[in-house]
C-alpha cells in the first residue's frame, strides 16, 4: 500500500470511528431526554399546531392582533445583510449592506386565517456602503485585543482575513435600515420587523466599557460626545413599565440614568426611589461622580445631581448615529468611515467605534418599537448555543431544589436537543416550540459553589468585572420547528427566535419568580411554564411566522419566506459588488505607489 493510500485509509477509519462514537452518545442522550420529558421538559414545550387547527382559537389570536396592533392588516419587513472584504495591492476594500423585503399579512378573513401578500419588488429597500481603507490606517480595521502584550503584525492578505470591520458595517446597515423604516410615517411603517440575527446577542456585543473608544474626541457636524454621554447611551433602552434597566448590583449607574430620564430631573434623591436598594443607589452615584465626572454625589444626604441632562445626551447620541449612517449609506461619502477630530484632522472609525454606534441605533430601534407597539423578532438559522437546556432549565431545577447534575450531563446544543425531541416525541405536531425564556439566561446559569458544594445561580465570570449578566425583562428567546411530517421523514431545522418583550403584555402573562444571586442581588425575570402556557404575544408571533414559512425552497425549509427573499437580495448585491471590488484592483495597478513616490521625490527636488 502506498503512503497516500495509507493516509486515505487512516482518514476513513477516523471518520467512521467518530460517527459511531457520536451516534452512541446520541442514543444515550435520547434515553435521558425521554426521561426528562416525562418529568419536567414537557412543561416548557408547546405544540402550536394543535392550537392553530382550532377555529375558535384562531379567532382568539385575531383578537390578540387587533388589541396589540389596532388593526387586522399587519405590514412587515424582513431584513438581511451581506458583506465582503478584499485586500488589494495597496488598499483594503470593504462592502457592507442590508436588504429589506416588505409585505403585508392580513387577518381580515372570516375564519381568522392569514393571507400573505407580496409587495412589488420596486418597493423593497436597501442600503449599501463601500469603504476603501488606505494602508497607513490598516490598524484601525482590526479588533483591539486588550490583553495582548503588543501590537499584532499582519500581511496584507492576513489583514483582510482577520478584519471584522466589514461585518460591523453590515450589522450597522441592518440596524439603520430597520430604524429608518420603523421611524417612517405611520402608513408605511412596518408593525412586524424580522431580522436575520440574534437581537439580544447583538445588543450584548455592543455593551462594553467606552474607555477604549475615541468617539469622545470627534466632532460630528458640531455635535460632540463625552465619556459620560457614551455611558448614557449604554444605559438605554429604557422603559419604566417593565422596570428596564432593573435595579441590581451590576451596572447600577444605568438605573440612576434611567430614573433621571423618567423623572425629567437632574436631581435624584434616594428617599424618592424606594424601589432602588441603597447599595445600588450608592454604587451607581459613586461611579457617575468619581469615574465619569457626570455630577456631584452628596452621600450623607443621599442626593446625586447630574451636571447635564441625560435626555439631551441620548438625543445627541441618536443624532450622531443618524449622521454617521446618512454619510455612509445614503450619501456614499468616500470619507464616510472617518470623522473630524475636535483638535483638527480626521480619524478612522475602529471596529469598536462602529460597534458602539450599532448599539446606539439598536437601542433607538427598541425604544421606537415599544413606543409604536411593533413586534421585533430576530430569527437565527444556526447556533451552537446552550442557553435553553443548560442555563435556563438548569436554573429552573436549582430554583426547585432539584440536583441538576444528571441534567447537565447532556452535552448537546439546544438545536440538536429539540430536533432530537421532534423525532422522539410522537405527540409533537408542527409548528411547535419551547416556551419563551428571559434573555438574562444567556448568562445566568447553575454552578456548584466552591467550598460548600451547593448549587447556586450566577452570571458568567469576567477577568475584570468578576461576574457579568445580561439585562432581564427585555428579550424573550425560544426555539421553534415549523416543519415536521407525521412520519418524521421530512423535518426542518429548529430555528432560534429572539423577541422584544412588551409592557402590559409579557409582564402580565408571566409567572412571578425571584432569583437570588450573591453578586447581583435579586433578579426578577419574565418566566413562563406549563401552568399558564405561552404568552399572548408568543401565540401571535408564532401564528404570523407560521404563515410566512412557506416551505417553497428546499434550502429554506422551516424558515420565513420573506427572510429568504431578503437573503437573496443581500447576496445579489454582494455578487455585483464582488466584481466591482475586483475591478478596483485595476485602478490600483494603474496608479502604483512607486509612481506616487516618484512624483513626490521630483516635487521635492524642484
Amino acid at each position: 500500500m502506498s503512503e497516500i493510500s495509507k493516509v486515505y485509509s487512516q482518514y476513513h477509519d477516523s471518520l467512521q470511528i467518530a460517527h459511531e462514537d457520536h451516534e452512541e452518545r446520541l442514543r444515550a442522550y435520547s434515553s435521558s431526554l425521554l426521561e426528562e420529558w416525562s418529568l419536567y421538559l414537557k412543561d416548557f414545550v408547546f405544540c402550536f399546531g394543535d392550537l392553530f387547527a382550532n377555529q375558535i382559537k384562531r379567532h382568539g389570536i385575531r383578537r390578540i392582533a387587533e388589541d396589540f396592533f389596532g388593526t387586522t392588516d399587519v405590514p412587515f419587513v424582513a431584513i438581511d445583510g451581506s458583506c465582503l472584504c478584499q485586500a488589494g495591492t495597496d488598499f483594503t476594500s470593504f462592502y457592507g449592506g442590508a436588504y429589506g423585503s416588505r409585505g403585508m399579512v392580513s387577518l381580515s378573513g372570516a375564519e381568522g386565517k392569514l393571507r400573505y401578500m407580496r409587495w412589488e419588488f420596486s418597493r423593497d429597500v436597501s442600503v449599501v456602503a463601500f469603504i476603501p481603507v488606505p494602508p497607513e490606517f490598516a490598524s484601525a480595521i482590526v479588533e483591539e485585543d486588550e490583553g495582548a502584550e503588543g501590537p499584532k503584525v499582519f500581511s496584507d492578505q492576513e489583514l483582510a482575513l482577520v478584519s471584522s470591520l466589514h461585518t460591523k458595517v453590515m450589522q450597522l446597515a441592518e440596524v439603520y435600515l430597520a430604524y429608518t423604516l420603523v421611524r417612517g410615517s405611520t402608513v408605511e411603517s412596518p408593525r412586524l420587523v424580522l431580522m436575520d440575527n440574534s437581537i439580544s446577542g447583538m445588543l450584548a456585543n455592543t455593551s462594553f466599557s467606552p474607555w477604549h473608544m475615541s468617539l469622545d474626541q470627534g466632532d460630528f457636524h458640531g455635535i460632540t460626545l463625552t465619556k459620560a454621554d457614551l455611558q448614557v447611551g449604554l444605559a438605554h433602552p429604557l422603559i419604566r413599565e417593565l422596570g428596564v434597566p432593573t435595579a441590581k448590583n451590576f451596572q447600577p449607574h444605568f438605573r440612576l440614568i434611567a430614573e433621571a430620564h423618567w423623572r425629567g430631573s437632574r436631581r435624584l434623591s434616594k428617599s424618592d426611589m424606594p424601589d432602588v436598594p441603597m447599595e445600588v443607589f450608592r454604587n451607581g452615584a459613586r461611579f457617575l461622580s468619581k469615574d465619569m465626572q457626570a455630577g456631584e454625589y452628596r452621600e450623607i444626604e443621599g442626593i446625586f445631581q447630574f451636571n447635564f441632562d441625560p435626555r439631551e445626551s441620548w438625543e445627541r447620541s441618536l443624532r450622531v448615529f443618524d449622521i454617521v449612517c446618512q454619510t455612509l449609506f445614503r450619501d456614499k461619502d468616500p470619507l464616510g468611515m472617518t470623522y473630524n477630530l475636535q483638535s483638527g484632522g480626521r480619524a478612522y472609525f475602529t471596529p469598536r467605534d462602529i460597534q458602539y454606534i450599532i448599539g446606539v441605533g439598536l437601542r433607538g430601534l427598541i425604544e421606537e418599537c415599544w413606543r409604536r407597539r411593533i413586534l421585533l423578532v430576530g430569527v437565527v438559522k444556526d447556533s451552537n448555543s446552550r442557553f435553553f437546556h443548560r442555563n435556563y432549565l438548569g436554573s429552573v431545577l436549582v430554583k426547585r431544589g432539584v440536583d441538576p447534575v444528571r441534567h447537565l450531563t447532556i452535552q448537546l446544543t439546544d438545536r440538536m436537543i429539540l430536533e432530537l425531541l421532534g423525532q422522539l416525541v410522537e405527540d409533537l405536531r408542527s409548528p411547535w416550540a419551547s416556551l419563551e425564556f428571559d434573555g438574562c439566561f444567556m448568562t445566568i446559569h447553575p454552578e456548584r459553589e466552591q467550598g460548600s458544594g451547593n448549587w447556586i445561580l450566577k452570571g458568567y465570570d469576567h477577568p475584570r468585572l468578576g461576574e457579568t449578566t445580561r439585562p432581564e425583562r427585555m428579550f424573550l428567546r425560544s426555539l421553534a420547528q415549523f416543519l415536521l411530517r407525521p412520519d418524521r421523514r421530512v423535518a426542518s431545522h429548529v430555528i432560534f427566535l429572539d423577541r422584544l418583550a412588551h409592557p402590559g403584555w409579557d409582564d402580565v402573562d408571566c409567572t412571578p419568580i425571584v432569583i437570588q444571586t450573591k453578586k447581583f442581588g435579586e433578579i426578577r425575570p419574565l418566566f413562563y411554564n406549563g401552568s399558564k402556557g405561552p404568552s399572548r404575544l408568543q401565540q401571535l408571533s408564532m401564528y404570523l411566522l407560521t404563515v410566512l414559512v412557506r416551505n417553497h425552497f428546499p434550502e429554506a425549509l422551516g424558515y420565513p419566506d420573506p427572510l429568504h427573499k431578503a437573503d437573496w437580495g443581500a447576496k445579489s448585491m454582494r455578487g455585483r459588488v464582488t466584481g466591482l471590488l475586483e475591478s478596483s484592483q485595476m485602478a490600483e495597478r494603474s496608479r502604483p505607489l512607486s509612481r506616487t513616490f516618484r512624483s513626490i521625490r521630483e516635487g521635492l527636488r524642484r
